[in-house]
């Protein structure tokens, strides 16, 4: 009995040592990183409704993911532009929860140690650190916790609360259903119907939901191309098993650590020699046997999401920019295949060492982008020459438009107008119509083009230009304005744009998705 109790209070001392550990390192990971993209806009929008009217999702973008819109959307009602301390503790605590839920799922199938090594692996892993280091791209990694936790309550009979949780995991992401099906025929492997059926039910309904809401009522956001042919689907299919290979296998992989070992500071090289030793210590050598149902079950998770953002056409798998949460459903396999694999001690703790210092380096790089982003953000308040300007014209802003992991362009900043928009809007408290200008526009017969978005602006005589990067506000001539853009930095999104213009794979990720023609 005395000897029970030691191994109880040893397991609760343990417990408590990993949580406060993981606090610390995902506080660490996560605070001081910055707002991106459409959180600006979301920003401007609610500080113009009064607190009573966002309670509802009825009108805001996130009617088709209702769930998110409490989880995520009505915060940004609460922050300022210069005080993101909300959101980034909501980044933590919604990080430890998943890290928390997702692990109790890889405990059905791991030992605990191993459990949490390949649930710390899954949520940090380097190719989607948009899902966890954007506030906004956090409902993936959620969606994914509601629906692993949903699994691990409806194995132990908790069928009521794994049915509720799967309804939160549905409603919260449109890239649900991958998880839901693929939970479903795990079950199904594992000969229990009722339990596969439970789950899976809230996703049917949530597909029912979006298609009438979204598809029908047009009160969503669309996601599914308008005219779906059986050629464009197998493209776009081919598309992300190639990009997917790529992200985690190939050079966006290896260039991704290989720049994120570049950015790490000296308290973060050694946060990291100390969390490489806590794990040295904690390491369970128990080997892992590899459960051919739950391979089978992330596999076909893994091959339904490369169907669903098929049927999208805009999503490739990067490992590079904000799109970059496409490759979170690989990362899942790939997570608990470096659990299982038969590798000796010495090769597993190197390659979580490995692992731990790419995480730590993207973390410093998204922390010096913040700091980067305010100093543009505090600069555009205090230029003088803006807060005097009159001028009925657009402002086009140039410069800053992504982070730099060496020659790849990452985190996006001024790199769309809707963004530089809502910056101008939320640092001047004024009316002043500002929109980017970049590589990718051209001014022909009196228009400035996009060559992007297709879209086209009347110019006439001049326009007015803020440089963001020399923080200097001035006058372009229209005979003037493509030399300027020559001038600007081009922004490498993808390794592939590194190469000449005649290489073959530039022609293949053009036959198979031609509207990336502007990017090259």
């Amino acid at each position: 009995m005395k000897f029970q109790a030691l191994k109880i209070i040893q397991f609760e001392r343990e417990k408590i040592y990993i949580f406060a550990i993981s606090t610390l390192m995902v506080s660490y990971l996560l605070f001081n990183t910055p707002l991106l993209s459409d959180e600006f806009r979301f920003m401007v929008v609610l500080k113009q409704t009064e607190l009573l009217s966002i309670l509802s999702p009825a009108n805001t973008p996130f009617l088709s993911n209702p769930v998110e819109h409490y989880t995520h959307y009505i915060w940004y009602y609460f922050v300022e532009i210069d005080d993101l301390f909300l959101i980034n503790l909501l980044k933590i605590i919604y990080s430890l929860l998943s890290l928390y839920m997702i692990s109790k799922f890889f405990c059905i199938y791991l030992d605990r140690q191993n459990a949490l090594f390949a649930s710390f692996l899954f949520v940090f892993f380097p190719t989607h650190d948009s899902t966890v280091f954007v506030f906004m791209g956090l409902y993936l990694t959620l969606s994914f916790s509601f629906y692993l936790y949903s699994y691990y309550l409806a194995h132990n009979n908790k069928l009521k609360s794994a049915f509720m949780l799967a309804l939160i995991g549905s409603f919260i992401s449109y890239g649900s259903s991958p998880i839901a099906i693929s939970l479903f025929i795990l079950f199904l492997l594992n000969k229990d119907l009722k339990k596969g059926t439970l789950i899976l039910v809230p996703n049917v309904i949530y597909i029912f939901y979006y298609i009438i809401v979204s598809e029908i009522m047009r009160l969503g956001t669309p996601r599914i191309i308008e005219d779906i042919d059986k050629y464009a689907l197998i493209k776009q299919f081919i598309l992300q098993v190639l990009t997917f290979i790529d992200s985690v296998f190939g050079p966006s992989m290896w260039l991704k650590i290989y720049y994120s070992l570049t950015q790490l500071s000296v308290i973060s090289l050694l946060i990291g020699f100390l969390f490489v030793a806590v794990f040295y210590k904690f390491y369970s050598e128990v080997k892992e046997k590899c459960n051919t149902k739950l391979l089978i079950c992330l596999l076909v998770m893994l091959l339904l999401s490369f169907g669903i953002f098929a049927l999208t056409g805009r999503y490739p798998q990067l490992a590079f920019n904000l799109g970059n949460r496409t490759t979170i459903f690989g990362s899942l396999l790939l997570a608990y295949i470096i659990v299982v694999i038969p590798i000796s001690k010495t090769v597993k703790i190197a390659l979580f060492a490995l692992m731990t210092f790419s995480i730590l380096g993207i973390s410093d790089h998204w922390k010096n982008w913040n700091i980067h982003q305010q100093h543009v953000i505090d600069n555009i308040k205090n230029n003088q020459a803006l807060r005097d300007y009159k001028d009925d014209k657009h402002i086009f802003v140039s410069g800053n438009q992504y982070s730099k992991y060496g020659p790849i362009s990452h985190i996006e900043f001024f790199s769309e107008s809707w963004v530089v928009g809502a910056v101008f809007d939320l640092a001047l408290k004024e009316k002043i119509s500002a929109v980017t200008i970049n590589k990718r526009h051209v001014y022909e017969d009196g228009y400035l083009i996009d060559t992007k978005n297709n879209s086209k602006a009347e110019v006439n005589d001049y326009i007015n230009v803020y440089d963001s990067e020399n923080d200097r506000l001035f006058t372009l001539n229209v005979e003037e304005i493509n030399s300027y853009i020559d001038s600007l930095t081009p922004e490498n999104r993808h390794w592939i744009q590194l190469l000449s213009k005649d290489n073959y794979l530039r022609k293949i990720v053009l036959f198979l998705m031609p509207r990336l023609k502007y990017a090259f």
